[in-house]
């Protein structure tokens, strides 16, 4: 596999969706890995990454702050969010940056993801109630903000 085809496969998979450095280059090693019987040259893939930056085609800053809104708006807490970006191989430095950036009350955010899923009132039900809990800590959101919100 060329630095051609290699760069037309990452044009691809840049058409259908926003991705991260990271998350492109494991992509683009995989299909490497595929095509040559196993033979990977990760600088024929850094080439082809930094060629994409160039053209503006690859932004980590901006997939990031995509993602965040696009997370934000689905729900997620704080801690999921940052899980997430995480694992797509985001800089730390970058997600905080970000985070430091944007305005959200996410005390707010949990109680309206609880009363989405749940309705308003708060249970008494201890079981119900730890219901609510795990998912409100599934879907990232602090402790201490998770126990405000059903004993404040």
């Amino acid at each position: 596999m060329n630095e051609s085809d290699l760069y037309q496969y990452a044009l691809f998979m840049l058409s259908r969706r926003d991705y991260g450095k990271a998350e492109l280059f494991a992509r683009m090693k995989r299909r490497m890995y595929e095509k040559n019987d196993g033979i990977i040259d990760e600088t024929l893939i850094e080439r082809v990454l930094e060629r994409l930056s160039e053209q503006h085609f690859l932004d980590d800053n901006r997939v990031v702050a995509l993602l965040l809104q696009g997370y934000i708006r689905k729900g997620y807490g704080p801690l999921r969010i940052k899980q997430e970006m995480r694992q797509k191989g985001f800089p730390q430095t970058l997600v905080d940056q970000h985070f430091a950036n944007i305005e959200v009350d996410w005390f707010e955010k949990a109680a309206d993801v609880r009363s989405k899923k749940f309705g308003d009132d708060i249970p008494n039900d201890f079981k119900e109630k730890s219901k609510q809990i795990r998912y409100l800590q599934y879907r990232g959101f602090f402790g201490d903000m998770i126990y405000e919100l059903f004993n404040g």
